[in-house]
């Protein structure tokens, strides 16, 4: 219903027009088929609205020709605004191809229109640019529309997102909890269980590697002590201040070369944004970790590049290692679901699976950020456009009459005209960055034709052009009620500009009034005239200044009220989330203290000494006790969208780890 409301309005409206512009009966059944030609296919503008510019396009073509619009205004008035509804239509429904090519066709169709129905005249040009400015401007509101659409299912998604984090936040805390904790301490524990067990496998043969394993054991054992004390002393602490900088890859892979990996990397030049970074460190991590478990010694390939809209990262090894029977089974059958989860929090994909010839391979598929600043551009480019059309036609509108043949100005004089025109409308492009600035351009530019004028460039003949320099006043004072810094004094906008204009354009009638009569400007008269002449336009002009501020209030409040609306809710729905990951962290970190630790203090104490089966034993009892506490966290009820999921039984747990 609410589709056709506009379009009967814009009918009913026109034929209401039709006494008031006496026609013939021919010329009336014209304008009464194309009005209701016009209001079917504005009906069609959200269902098809290129079909609906193509309808009301054909439509206005006939009734232009057969009523002769340059002599029956009013019998096309109402339905001539139709093609700019349609036009509007296309550019918020379509994609900016669409949108581009029925600008242009309907751009040219007008002129030729125009120029068949009345020849090409020296006016045709300045025709022209008058189409292109308003269907322009059109079409950029079309798109500006289009954006607040995107802007407000944006926001409608956020709010979800926030809600749906809310109700998830215990399981999706324990899921970051549990990729954490497996990050820090399973390929250090991995690697001591690796070295331990091929020193005590190989004692007889190779006595030496005793001492490096119990050295490294030490070492690194000290070091997942030291890192799990850190984990539990940040897990009260917010997962946003917990989070540190990953580093390079290449430092990754130097720590599992020391253990006899053999990785070879592929990276392109420079550094990936800090998100993609972290992600990538991590698969990386998880992968190496998985082939030290089950395939130590193997070549592993590491690759990393930018596609078109995303980055690609894959892990490959070659399988020709030895299985370590030692450490099966020690795995959590979470280090596929970890690297998926940190993927998939990006909006990529990742897989991991065998390949052809033997080996693994891990491969994501991540979005590149930086392609998304091209939906910015096209965002203010409309606004671009908007700004540039309304410059455009408060010059052209009065520059118009600077060309007719009856006029007096010579090319000079029309030079300084259009360059005060110019001058005093140009400022608009800036309204939305400093408008209390560009406000006062604009007023200060009114002065330049009282100037012309009562210096004698401008004849009173030609000094109309000047009486529509308020128009840009009327824009400036609504972008400083949207848009202006201090909103409570924004109404001094609407009164500086009409008692200002008011000034200009009295000094500018009675200039005009002095030159014409031959007296003084200043004398008792002109100083009277000059005082009732402003009292007047102020009037006047005081009802479309405030008008415009009141409007551009009304948008402000609109914009702030909505953006309190949505960023409340998406903030208030945040913080719940936030109160319940912070609880549970505490949870986890009791867990934390009472098992893993335990076992973990154990280790380097036992390198310390000498004693290789203890420290064996502490590494695989450390190990179990984190698969413990992980698989106790998530014995609770999760919901199927929280991080850990069964979708790791895609891949065995004694595979990929």
């Amino acid at each position: 219903m609410a589709t056709w409301l506009l379009p009967v309005l814009l009918a009913a409206g026109q034929l209401a027009l039709l006494p008031l512009d006496p026609l013939s009966r021919w010329q009336n059944v014209t304008v009464v088929l194309a009005s209701l030609a016009v209001a079917g296919g504005l009906g069609l503008r959200l269902r098809r609205p290129v079909g609906s510019l193509l309808v009301v396009s054909a439509a206005l073509a006939v009734a232009t020709t057969v009523v002769s619009a340059d002599d029956h205004v009013a019998a096309v008035l109402l339905i001539g605004l139709a093609d700019l509804i349609a036009l509007f239509s296309v550019a918020a429904r379509c994609p900016m191809r669409t949108m581009l090519l029925s600008l242009g066709g309907l751009v040219v169709w007008q002129g030729a229109l125009s120029a068949v129905q009345s020849g090409v005249t020296s006016d045709l040009a300045l025709e022209v640019l008058l189409s292109l400015a308003v269907n322009g401007m059109a079409a950029a509101f079309g798109r500006v529309r289009r954006r607040w659409h995107r802007d407000r299912a944006a926001a409608a998604r956020r709010l979800a997102a926030a809600e749906t984090a809310h109700r998830e936040a215990a399981a999706a805390e324990r899921g970051r909890l549990a990729r954490e904790l497996h990050d820090v301490t399973a390929h250090h524990l991995t690697s001591i269980v690796v070295n331990a067990q091929a020193a005590d496998l190989l004692a007889e043969q190779r006595p030496e590697l005793r001492d490096e394993a119990l050295s490294f054991a030490a070492r690194t054992g000290r070091e997942t002590l030291d890192a799990l004390r850190r984990l539990v002393a940040i897990l009260p602490a917010d997962a946003a201040d917990a989070q540190e900088e990953a580093p390079p890859l290449s430092e990754l892979v130097a720590g599992f070369a020391q253990l006899g990996q053999q990785v070879v990397l592929d990276l392109p030049d420079g550094d990936p944004p800090g998100p993609l970074a972290g992600a990538l460190h991590g698969i990386a991590r998880e992968a190496l970790t998985n082939t030290l478990r089950y395939a130590p010694g193997s070549t592993i390939k590491i690759r990393f590049w930018y596609g078109r809209d995303s980055a690609e990262f894959t892990v490959d090894d070659d399988g020709t290692g030895t299985e370590a029977t030692g450490v099966v089974g020690l795995g959590g059958g979470r280090g596929v679901t970890g690297m998926r989860d940190r993927a998939q929090a990006l909006g990529g994909t990742l897989t991991a699976d065998p390949r052809d010839g033997g080996g693994w391979r891990v491969q994501a598929s991540l979005p590149y950020a930086e392609s998304r600043n091209q939906r910015v551009n096209r965002w203010l480019r409309s606004q671009a456009v908007i700004d540039a059309g309304l410059v455009l036609l408060a010059v052209l509108l009065p520059a118009a009459g600077l060309f007719a043949p009856d006029s007096a100005l010579n090319t000079a004089a029309t030079l300084l005209v259009l360059a005060a025109l110019v001058a005093h409308v140009v400022p608009l492009l800036w309204r939305r960055h400093g408008p209390w600035w560009v406000l006062l351009a604009v007023a200060a530019t009114t002065w330049l034709g009282p100037l012309l004028v009562a210096a004698g460039v401008v004849g009173d003949e030609d000094s109309w052009v000047f009486l529509f320099s308020a128009g840009a006043e009327v824009i400036a004072v609504y972008a400083v009620a949207a848009y202006g810094v201090r909103p409570r004094l924004t109404w001094l906008a609407g009164l500086g500009a009409a008692l200002s204009s008011a000034v200009a354009l009295s000094v500018l009638m009675v200039a005009v009034s002095a030159a014409s009569s031959g007296n003084p400007f200043v004398n008792i008269f002109g100083l009277a005239l000059l005082a009732v002449f402003t009292v007047l336009i102020a009037v006047l002009l005081a009802a479309p200044m405030f008008g415009s501020w009141a409007a551009g209030r009304a948008a402000r409040v609109r914009r702030e009220r909505r953006r309190s609306r949505e960023e409340s809710g998406v903030a208030s729905a945040t913080a719940l989330a936030g109160l319940r990951a912070r609880a549970e962290r505490a949870r986890f970190a009791d867990g934390l203290r009472a098992a893993v630790l335990q076992h973990a203090a154990a280790l380097p104490q036992a390198a310390d000494r000498g004693d290789l089966p203890t420290v064996l034993t502490s590494a695989r009892e450390a190990l179990r006790a984190m698969r413990s506490l992980l698989d106790n966290l998530t014995t609770q009820a999760v919901p199927a969208s929280a991080v850990l999921t069964g979708s790791d039984q895609e891949v065995p747990p004694s595979v990929f780890g």
